[in-house]
């Protein structure tokens, strides 16, 4: 035997011992083990639910053991990943689940919202329209895209997106809600009004549309329509103080101080640990002149959720208000001290913050003003450090 032919039965040896057993499975077999897969995906699924996440991932791998077709749990264990800030790991398995059934749109659906969430728009973008592709009637793949463009500032992109799957689901309350929000948010508040109210004439007990419809009638300064929206949430649910915030609110635009003040009670009474009431309390105070009050409101705020940044942003104007006084009565020392406070309050805003413009503005305006309070006590022989 030459030693070619020698060498290639070895590796044919090699190969064969090498290779896996593949179990052949009857077909009563597979589907008993479909159903344990399913059995351990639902377990998974209440554990994701309570956020359990290590436990809704060790159930949902188990699922695979017994059925790695099963589509549904790649989508879990992607959804599990993204939770906790993993897109690689998101990703892979999203796309695991396409490759396993390329035909399923929420396989798309996953993936472009996992690049929407990582600001990956133009990937987002594309997946979404494939996926429009295999599915032309998935609603969530049309807002998903809308949304994208609302992002990239493409907003007559988004609009028309909207139009038309409100033509194609004329009947969908979650699309004429994200409508309605949509041109709320425009500031195309007269054309949010009628949406809202064409909805409500078909869903009139839908407290959230009546809310929304009076945001925008509040935006208009329709105040009388705003709060009989309100008003009339308030009336079926005593309870819902959020909606007697926004009441209170419509009062303190018309300066009714006094009716603002007994609807922010009447909320605060219903939810004495929740730090809302104190801000909008506060904002009344501070109306009123009464900033040491509205600053005590504040930090009570402040106490329950540190992370309410409008707290610190009002407790840096009432700083400011005070310097100003200060400067204004030529006592340059505390005004000095109390523009330091304000700075101090408005430098605890996050970059990526609602009022992160606002504040940056404020704290330069603030610096200036300090600079040359410093300079006009050097003049005095006063030096002041910082």
């Amino acid at each position: 035997m030459n030693l070619k032919r020698l060498m290639m039965m070895i590796i044919v040896l090699i190969i064969t011992c090498a290779a896996p057993t593949v179990k052949k499975y009857s077909e009563d077999e597979l589907k008993a083990r479909q159903e344990e897969a399913r059995k351990y995906y639902s377990i998974g699924a209440e554990y994701f639910k309570q956020r359990n996440f290590d436990a809704a991932l060790e159930n949902f791998n188990t699922s695979l053991t017994y059925d790695s077709t099963y589509f549904d749990p790649y989508i879990a264990i992607g959804n599990i990943y993204r939770e906790k800030r993993n897109p690689i790991e998101a990703e892979n398995f999203f796309q695991k689940a396409m490759q396993i059934n390329p035909k399923n749109s929420k396989g798309y659906e996953a993936l472009a919202d996992l690049y929407t969430v990582m600001l990956n728009y133009p990937k987002a973008e594309s997946v979404y329209l494939q996926g429009l592709v295999i599915d032309s009637t998935f609603t969530e793949l049309y807002l998903g895209l809308a949304n994208v463009y609302i992002n990239t500032d493409k907003n007559k992109e988004a609009e028309n997106i909207y139009r038309k799957v409100l033509a194609m689901f004329p009947d969908d309350i979650t699309v004429l809600k994200i409508w309605g929000d949509f041109l709320l948010k425009q500031g195309r508040y007269q054309d949010a009004v009628d949406a809202y109210s064409s909805v409500i004439l078909r869903f009139p007990d839908v407290d959230e549309l009546r809310e929304k419809r009076g945001d925008a009638y509040t935006e208009l300064g329709k105040y009388k329509d705003a709060i009989a929206d309100y008003q009339d949430i308030v009336n079926r649910k005593p309870d819902n103080w959020r909606t007697i915030l926004r009441i209170g609110n419509v009062y303190l635009k018309q300066n009714n101080f006094t009716e603002a003040k007994k609807q922010f009670k009447k909320a605060a009474d219903l939810v004495p640990n929740d730090p809302l009431p104190k801000i909008y309390n506060a904002d009344l105070l501070i109306r009123q002149g009464n900033l040491s009050q509205a600053a005590t409101d504040l930090k009570a705020a402040l106490a329950i959720d540190s992370k309410l940044t409008v707290a610190n942003v009002l407790l840096g104007d009432i700083a400011k208000r005070k310097a100003e006084s200060a400067n204004k009565d030529k006592k340059l020392q505390d005004a000095y001290k109390l523009y330091k406070e304000a700075i101090a309050e408005y430098q605890k805003i996050p970059n990526n913050d609602l009022y992160a413009n606002y504040a940056k503005t404020e704290i330069k305006r603030c610096q200036v003003i300090m600079d040359k309070i410093k300079d006009e006590l050097w003049f005095q022989g006063i030096k002041i450090e910082g």
